[in-house]
């Protein structure tokens, strides 16, 4: 069943142009993407040689550009949309120019999606040499911050699918078994770590083989409708050493201080400044080595990015991550990841928590 309605839509198309006439922005190009498929409700991939695009204007119009060949998929979507068509011969950088130049005048102002790829931007931006380009975030990244009850059922579920994969961990651990063949049951997405591996945080699956005591770190993610959750998991294979316990002790107090601490009006950063105050007066500080959480939705990694220094106030609406780390060198490394709703109020914890590691 789709959640994603076309009411819903239509209002994210009403928040962008509002957006965009806040900061003077005349039109946005999207690129197949993130923010090409939340707006347009379409899916395309992103190529290096031919191009596709959509064209937002400030009076809220759709322009989808395309091969002619995408044609009657480029006019599918939910929205009343303009379809304008080229053909492998046709230079399709200056038909994109012309579009721009007939909606919003030679000189627009044009917000290019920041994932753009750059020879895709330089060859725009040579077929409109008035125009001004102008950072398109607060139509794009900011409105998408904010997610709707239909978004939120997504993640709640995608979490919920992942909480579930997370709980048959130990029917699945076997002395011998190397982390890919542990990874396979997690997806190419997901990052699976045994002993030494574990204390270099973005280190992917490989070949170490598991071993009697070592730790796991299991971090990763399910996709419902395109919006995706990330939990990471901390376990023990075997019985864990002292010092194993005291850092998973010190993290998993750290997750549960940056979880408290999200709240309405609160700067980004107090995610990361909860978390590391615990960390630091455990005497761990210079092992957490990474910014505390980021939002979550349709990428991985979105707004609100919660970070020391980032004083954007969290709303109601953002779903984010609290991702508390300590990666000692050499030795071993701890993580527990969780996936928060900013609520009116406080918070929601939508990925239930647990010590779910094997004592």
């Amino acid at each position: 069943m789709t959640r994603i309605l076309p009411a819903e839509y239509r209002e994210r198309l009403e928040r962008c142009t509002e957006a965009m006439s806040r900061d003077s922005i005349d039109c946005l190009l999207l690129l197949p993407g993130a923010s090409f498929s939340y707006f347009t409700g379409l899916k395309f991939m992103r190529e290096r040689y031919r191009l596709l695009a959509a064209l937002i204007t400030r009076e809220g119009k759709l322009i989808i550009m395309g091969p002619s060949f995408e044609e009657a998929k480029m006019g599918s979507g939910p929205l009343e949309t303009e379809v304008h068509t080229w053909t492998d011969e046709d230079n399709q950088y200056r038909r994109v120019a012309q579009a721009v130049e007939k909606e919003c005048g030679a000189k627009a102002r044009v917000g290019l999606e920041l994932t753009s790829n750059y020879y895709h931007y330089l060859a725009i931006r040579e077929e409109l040499p008035e125009a001004v380009f102008v950072d398109p975030t607060p139509a794009t990244s900011r409105v998408r911050a904010i997610k709707s009850e239909a978004e939120i059922e997504c993640l709640r579920e995608a979490a919920a699918r992942t909480r579930a994969r997370m709980e048959k961990v130990p029917s699945q651990l076997a002395e011998g078994m190397t982390e890919l063949e542990l990874a396979k049951f997690y997806g190419p997405g997901a990052m699976v770590q045994f002993g030494l591996t574990t204390s270099m945080p973005n280190e992917i699956a490989g070949t170490r083989r598991l071993q009697k005591s070592d730790i796991i770190v299991i971090d990763a993610g399910d996709r419902v409708e395109g919006y995706r959750s990330d939990l990471t998991r901390t376990f023990f294979f075997g019985k864990p050493s002292e010092k194993m316990r005291e850092v998973y002790r010190v993290v998993n107090e750290a997750e549960l201080a940056a979880i408290e601490a999200a709240k309405p009006g609160e700067p980004a950063e107090v995610i990361d400044l909860a978390a590391r105050e615990v960390i630091e007066k455990a005497g761990f500080g210079e092992f957490f080595t990474h910014r505390g959480g980021h939002g979550l939705g349709l990428d991985f990694h979105e707004l609100p990015i919660c970070v020391k220094g980032n004083r954007e106030p969290l709303e109601p609406g953002m779903v984010l991550t609290a991702e508390p780390g300590v990666y000692l060198p050499g030795e071993f490394g701890v993580r527990i990841e969780d996936d928060i709703l900013i609520t009116g109020t406080g918070h929601e914890l939508i990925s239930q928590r647990g010590l779910l590691y094997l004592g």
